[in-house]
Order: C-alpha cells, then structure tokens, then sequence
C-alpha cells in the first residue's frame, strides 16, 4: 500500500460556495471518521453521468441476487451482526487483508479537519477507481483504532496534503505505524458511484426505506438500518445539487451508534 497521494484536486471540484462554506452533516466526526473525504469525493466533477438504472439486472426490483455479483444494493447481513458488500466484512475485515486486494490502488492516510487541532483524527484507505460489479465510483473505507494511538500516530506523521477543498489535511503514516496499522477492523464504507442516483432509482435498487432523515440544507439519507446503509441524495437546488450520491455502509450493529443518531443530531443542528 502506498501513502497517500493527493485526493481529486480543487480542479475537479465545483467552487468553494460548492465546497461548503458552512460545515456540512457529513463532514462531522460524529457521523462517520469518512468526513470530508466523502464530501470532496461526492463533489468531484467530471465524471460520466451513465444511470444506474441501465445497469444490468434492472428487471424485477430490488433484490440481492439482482445482477453481476458485487453491486451496491447487494448486502449480506450476517447473524452476528456484521455485514458484507463488495467482498469486503464490516466489523471483521482487517486492514492487512485489504491491502492484497487492491494492491498499490489503495492509499492510505490520517484524515484531520482543518482548523481543529484537537480533533481525533480518522484513518482512511481510498481507492479512487473501484468496480462494483457493474458500476464505477469511488471507496472510501474507515478503520478502528484507539483515539489516543491516532493522535500519536498523526504527530508521528512524515508529511501531509491538503485534500482538496473539503477542509481537511491527510497525513501519511509512519512506516511503524503503518504496520501496527494492519490489524485495524473495518467500520464504515462510503462508495461514491460515477452514476447518477435519483430516488426513483434508489427505490428500484434499494427498496423502501425504513427512515428518511433531511438535513438542514435539503440532502437526503435514505435508512436501512437492517443492512447497516444509508443512501445520501443531494438537494434538487442549491449549492449541494451538483453533489454525487453517497452509500454509506456500516454494520448493522452499528447502526445506530455510527449513522441514524448522528445523523438526527445533524438534521436538527445539534
């Protein structure tokens, strides 16, 4: 695994009103540790617009088995409470077993807000070009580890890169601790698909949510707490409309610790 390179460039990026001049829900630790990697990643312009729609396995609405194996909508939930997509087991899978798959795609880091010096920072892995079955985007995958071992960790960094205009920093690991890295669990997902998603399309791959969250600035979380997902839609208007949707995954478990109460919490300002 290599260390970070730059994620997508502020050229690939709307303008800063875009970007956000106020922190976005997704951009709060307390959501997820994607952070604004997620947001620069769901702002990235430039990609092609093919509908997820016109995927294979259409027909027949929502299902697991639907289409190529490996597709966003197909979700395991496992009976202890874990959950697997893309190959990949939330609350099992170890950073050491990631890394083979994806070779020198992946890059590694230490995410930190920018302006927060006493913010934990998150570890991230990114692959900027993955396939989901049949569907291009971008994965974002997030690591457990001890608050006081990433502080550590980040004032042990080599170097860093300001990523984008999403506000934060990436920080390269270490070579030691990016070998302690490797036991790190898998807690979170986001795939960011080069498709564009709308709700008619959510609906036919996803099914009917269990709760529909809205933000303060439009966007939109569909919830399926029993896969351990949420689908984020951007506002028809405004700054956000250009945004890319996001699915966010987590196990099921977590559900609620990691997604729908965070969530709440951010659509109602707190």
């Amino acid at each position: 695994m290599d260390s970070p390179d730059p994620t997508p460039s502020t050229a690939s990026t709307p303008s800063s009103a875009a970007s956000g001049r106020h922190r976005r829900w997704w951009q709060r630790p307390s959501v997820m540790s994607l952070g604004a990697t997620v947001l620069l990643l769901a702002l990235a312009a430039g990609w092609s617009a093919w509908e997820l729609r016109d995927a294979p396995g259409r027909a027949g609405g929502p299902a697991a088995a639907q289409g190529p194996a490996g597709m966003p909508w197909q979700v395991q939930a496992l009976g202890d409470g874990t959950s697997e997509v893309f190959g990949l087991r939330l609350g099992r899978t170890t950073l050491a077993e990631v890394g083979p798959r994806f070779e020198r795609d992946l890059r590694v880091a230490l995410v930190a807000p920018l302006g927060q010096p006493d913010a934990v920072p998150a570890l991230e892995a990114y692959v900027e070009t993955f396939q989901a079955g049949a569907i291009q985007g971008r994965l974002v995958m997030a690591f457990d580890a001890e608050p006081g071992w990433l502080r550590a960790a980040l004032a042990r960094s080599p170097r860093d890169t300001v990523a984008g205009s999403g506000g934060a920093r990436q920080h390269a690991l270490s070579e030691d601790d990016r070998l302690q890295a490797q036991s790190l669990v898998l807690s979170a997902l986001a795939f960011v698909p080069a498709a564009r998603l709308d709700e008619a399309t959510v609906q036919a791959r996803f099914g009917a949510p269990a709760e529909r969250v809205t933000g303060p600035e439009g966007e939109s979380q569909w919830l399926y707490p029993d896969r351990g997902l949420a689908v984020v839609l951007p506002p028809a208007e405004g700054d956000l409309a250009r945004a890319k949707a996001v699915l966010q995954y987590v196990a099921p478990r977590d559900f609620d610790t990691r997604l729908r109460d965070p969530l709440r919490r951010a659509a109602s300002g707190g």
